[in-house]
Formats: structure tokens, sequence, C-alpha cells
């Protein structure tokens, strides 16, 4: 069964969204299919991909640190409105895709580019056979501004011109500001102590009373309806990493950034920028700008790092941007 797109959308008011987000829920369900498949090294995979009646382009979505694919139903619901066909999927060590160690508390990956190989997989065996000699268009949010970097640099996809990146993380932001050297330190000393696999001594942990206040989030209706899908599902709870992911995630802010791995990315990049970030640096971004060969940054001042849960002002700003660009 396919979608039927209006060709219009409006965001969704915050005042409104409790009781929308469940008939979004309900619609997608009716079109929705799911499947998993191993990865280059065996950890399974779960993904999700929603089909449109005419549609017009295709939209592959790669989520951030701790997120799951549930969370952005909004999301696809705007793009299927639109006529996009969506697909998404669980990143390893999220939602419902493998993880590779036993506790599925922390994020765990041995190689941070692996992240670039399981999303050339899911291309290769699942997306390009969907969407047969079609071009694909990247959204993503955060840490999947860094998987699609490492993809766009290491496998060099001709099929994609254009990506959104909302909030990517480029150079992260640690707890406190604490300096990169003391992490780096740390790290070093809980590996010797306990091996890479463990959780890092002071990673966070999930908490099912966390703040809206000092939340990602400027919209308290989709902060809390987040927040009860983490409850309601362990497989959603994961919140920390392991000594091995954070390693590799301090790894990658010295290599990314360069002028001579980003010259190598061609696809037409479009940054939007949270002016409220707390999550990841931007101040960054402006290499993007300076060596990327096509890339805009736009910043929306008043955002926190989830721009796309923001208020209803920044919403319809936000979209309008996106989908913009996106038919430009």
């Amino acid at each position: 069964m396919k979608y039927t797109p209006s060709f219009q959308m409006t965001p969704i008011k915050d005042a409104e969204f409790a009781d929308k987000i469940k008939e979004i829920h309900e619609k997608l369900m009716q079109v929705q299919n799911t499947g998993s498949i191993s990865s280059f090294d065996g950890i399974t995979l779960q993904y999700y991909y929603y089909l449109c009646e005419n549609p017009i382009g295709n939209i592959v979505m790669i989520h951030g640190f701790t997120e799951f694919a549930l969370k952005y139903e909004e999301i696809i619901y705007y793009f299927l409105e639109m006529g996009y066909n969506c697909f998404i999927y669980d990143q390893r060590s999220h939602g419902y895709s493998g993880s590779g160690i036993e506790d599925h508390r922390y994020n765990h990956v041995e190689d941070f580019t692996d992240y670039a190989k399981d999303l050339n997989v899911l291309m290769e065996q699942v997306v390009r056979p969907l969407f047969p000699n079609q071009e694909i268009i990247i959204y993503c949010h955060s840490m999947g501004g860094t998987v699609s970097l490492m993809y766009f640099h290491d496998f060099q996809p001709d099929f994609i011109k254009k990506a959104v990146f909302s909030s990517p993380m480029v150079i992260p932001r640690m707890a406190k500001n604490i300096p990169f050297w003391i992490v780096e330190a740390s790290v070093k000393k809980s590996v010797k102590k306990d091996g890479w696999n463990v959780a890092f001594p002071h990673t966070s942990h999930f908490n099912p009373n966390a703040s809206f206040d000092t939340s990602h989030d400027c919209s308290k209706a989709r902060f809390d309806q987040n927040l009860t899908l983490r409850r309601n599902d362990e497989h959603f709870q994961n919140s920390g990493s392991t000594n091995r992911w954070l390693w590799e995630c301090l790894r990658m802010r010295k290599i990314i950034p360069t002028k001579e791995y980003l010259s190598e990315i061609k696809p037409e990049i479009l940054v939007l920028k949270a002016g409220q970030d707390t999550v990841v640096y931007t101040d960054v971004y402006k290499n993007l700008e300076k060596y990327l060969p096509s890339c805009t940054v736009s910043e929306y001042p008043e955002s926190r790092h989830s721009i796309y849960n923001s208020d209803d002002e920044t919403l319809v700003r936000y979209w309008n941007e996106v989908f913009a660009f996106l038919k430009k």
C-alpha cells in the first residue's frame, strides 16, 4: 500500500501535536514496510520504508546519537505529504538494530567508519534496489551528519546530489565543556582498568524523569512524546557510550573538519545551525562552508540542538527552507 500525498504541508502546532501524532502513527503503520539486514560484520540493522503515489524524490533519513527511527514519524509524514518516498533505519547500537556488546544501554562501535559502512550496505542492498537509477537525498541530524560525511567521503555515491544536515555533529561538546585532553586521559585510564567495550565511567544513563527545561527541544509536546516512547520500550533507552565509542568519536573530530577531507565530498549540502546548541560545536561549520565544494549554513538563533522539535514559528521557517532547498 502506498501513501497518497497532498503535495502541501503545514507543520503541526505544539498545542495540537499530542493528538495529531497519534493519527500520524496510525497512517504510517498502514504503509510501513520493514525488514532487517546483516551488515558487513554481521551486525543486524533494522530498517523501515514508506512509499507514496507519484513520488517526486527519495529521502534517506539518518538519525542522531541515542535516537531511533520511530522518533522521526512526524518528519516522515511531512516528507510523504510532499511526495517523497522515505527510508530510515536504526543505526547500530540504536533502536532494534544490533549492538556488538551485551549491554544495550550503551552505544558501541569498533570504528566510527563502521557507521558509514552500514549505510553503504543498506544503500546497495535495500535502498537502491527500491529506487533503481534514481537520485537519493539525505536528511540527517547530529551524529547522522558525521555518518553522512564519512559515507560521502569514503564511498563517493554519485547518485546523491543533495543533503540536509540538521545540527550536524562534526565536533561534539563534552559535558560541562570539559577539555578533550581530560576526557581522552579518562578513557585511557578506564580502558587500562576494564577494557574498551565497557561503559565510559562518566557516561550518561537514561533518565525516565528527564526535564524539558534542560532538554535539546523547544517544543514541550514533542519532548513529552519522545520521553514516553523511551519509557515504554527498552530498545529506545540507550543513553551513554562505551570507551571505544567515545574514543572513536573524539578521533574523528580531528579528521573530518580538514580541507583534505571535506574537499572530496561532492553533494550540495544545506546545514541548519542551532544558535543555542549545547551538544555540538557550531563554529566548525565555517570549515564546512569553506572547504565543502557546495555548502550553505543557515542559522536558527533561538533554537536548541533539535531544531526539528522547535516552536511553531521556527518550524514554519525550518520546513519551508528544507523543501525550498530540495526543490531548487
